[in-house]
């Protein structure tokens, strides 16, 4: 993967989505799951420190200058992920049911976004990248804190998961798990 990135880095293209391509082929097109369960070690520490260099570049003071843009952000992003997926259940015939909820289901963002902002912040011009940048930080902190209960709420109101399935789910102790 680091020599897809330098590769990538070499011809101008995106080291994020070229990783993010060749994991999605690899495990499409081979069914070896040991790469998988090798990188899903280191998967946690790399993850903290994406996370925690993204918080250090989020200029909460630059909060106020982004105000009614990242509001809008916010909720703009939230309304298109509904529309969207009511739209997409109307054109495929989904149940009343599912077009109503499952857009809650779509307001987490995920580290993607994130890194993708990097990318901005570097492609434009300082002033832009940064304010896009912390529209994009601060957003996420706010996605990420109303999103899972959202996701959650969604999975129940459509129906999708029932009761007894939450609470087998909470029973099972995975084999890693501290006791």
């Amino acid at each position: 993967m680091l020599g897809i990135s330098g590769i990538c880095a070499f011809f101008q293209l995106s080291p994020l989505l070229s990783c993010m391509v060749f994991g999605a082929t690899y495990m499409n097109v081979t069914n070896d799951k040991k790469l998988f369960k090798q990188v899903n070690h280191f998967t946690p520490p790399v993850m903290s420190m994406f996370f925690i260099i993204s918080g250090m570049n989020l200029n909460v003071t630059a909060l106020r200058t982004a105000g009614i843009i990242g509001v809008s952000y916010f909720l703009i992003r939230i309304i298109g992920k509904y529309a969207g997926a009511y739209i997409g259940c109307s054109i495929t015939g989904m149940p009343v049911v599912m077009k109503r909820y499952i857009g809650l289901a779509l307001i987490p963002q995920a580290g993607v976004a994130i890194g993708l902002a990097f990318l901005g912040q570097r492609m434009l011009p300082a002033d832009i990248g940064s304010l896009l940048l912390t529209i994009i930080l601060s957003s996420s902190v706010l996605y990420e804190l109303i999103g899972p209960a959202c996701a959650k709420m969604s999975f129940f109101l459509s129906g999708t998961i029932k009761r007894e399935v939450i609470k087998s789910v909470e029973d099972y102790q995975p084999a890693h798990a501290v006791k």
